[in-house]
C-alpha cells in the first residue's frame, strides 16, 4: 500500500511540474508576441496621423480648388456600404 501512495504522490508532483513548465513556456511566447502586436499598432496609428499631400486643380473659370488626394485608406462616408 505504501508503494502505491508514493507512486501516486510522484505522479501528482510530476503533473504539477509539467503544468508549471507549460505556463512558463506560454509566458515566454506571449510576452514577445504582445510586444510585437503593440508596436505594429503604434506604427499603424502613426501612419494614420500623417495627412495625405494637398493637390490643386484650376477649373475652366480660373478658380483654384485645393483638395486632398485619396490614398485608398479607410472607407468613404459617401459610399452606400
Amino acid at each position: 500500500m505504501k508503494f502505491r501512495e508514493h507512486l501516486a504522490s510522484g505522479i501528482g508532483v510530476l503533473g504539477l511540474a509539467v503544468d508549471a513548465g507549460i505556463s512558463l513556456a506560454s509566458m515566454v511566447v506571449a510576452v514577445p508576441v504582445a510586444f510585437i502586436v503593440s508596436e505594429a499598432g503604434k506604427d499603424r496609428a502613426e501612419a494614420r496621423r500623417q495627412s495625405p499631400p494637398l493637390a490643386s486643380t484650376t477649373h475652366d473659370l480660373g478658380t483654384v480648388v485645393t483638395y486632398r488626394e485619396r490614398t485608398g485608406g479607410g472607407r468613404s462616408s459617401r459610399c452606400g456600404s
